[in-house]
């Protein structure tokens, strides 16, 4: 189970992500040239490279929250013993997977009503562009719920501290 949600994360968060990424710099770069050089704008790609910065920014938040690398406030978070840091991971974990479940079913909802809207130069359905959210989302609370029964197997003795490598490093 363990390798299968790997791949699937590797997948999402990392291939996925650093195809939108280069299809992101490619139409900028080539909206650039035809902008600048050839006074021509490319309204195509123009919505091209806003929607996939979207998406590149919730994958890439999504992979931020599998290493626990999210901007945070931790002067007291390192003062405290090891035993009360996995008390407010797992406090703050669990409350962020409530909160996305709460946020998943009207995203959803909003995502597969916006099908009928079709973005003004792709003429793509907003239903697609607008999937990156659910799937932030789904990811998020993956991850958090690895990270809640990791932390309390550590909490309870089970695990020792693993040191995970990023994969950028």
């Amino acid at each position: 189970m363990k390798h299968i949600l790997e791949k699937i994360f590797n997948f999402f968060e990392i291939h996925l992500a650093c195809g939108i990424y280069i299809l992101m710099l490619s139409a900028v770069a080539v909206q650039v040239f035809s902008r600048y050089v050839l006074n021509t704008p490319i309204p195509k790609l123009f919505e091209l490279s806003i929607y996939s910065f979207i998406w590149t920014i919730y994958l890439g938040a999504a992979l931020a929250k599998r290493y626990n690398q999210h901007i945070r406030f931790d002067i007291f978070y390192r003062r405290l013993p090891a035993r009360g840091q996995l008390l407010i991971d797992i406090f703050f974990d669990l409350l962020l997977v409530v909160v996305m479940l709460i946020l998943l079913v009207p995203s959803v909802d909003y995502t597969l009503w916006n099908y009928r809207i079709k973005a003004s130069a792709l003429r793509i359905p907003w239903t697609y562009l607008l999937m990156c959210f659910p799937l932030f989302i789904g990811l998020t609370v993956l991850h958090c719920i690895i990270d809640i029964v990791t932390n309390i197997r550590r909490f309870i003795g089970k695990t020792s501290e693993s040191k995970e490598v990023l994969p950028w490093l």
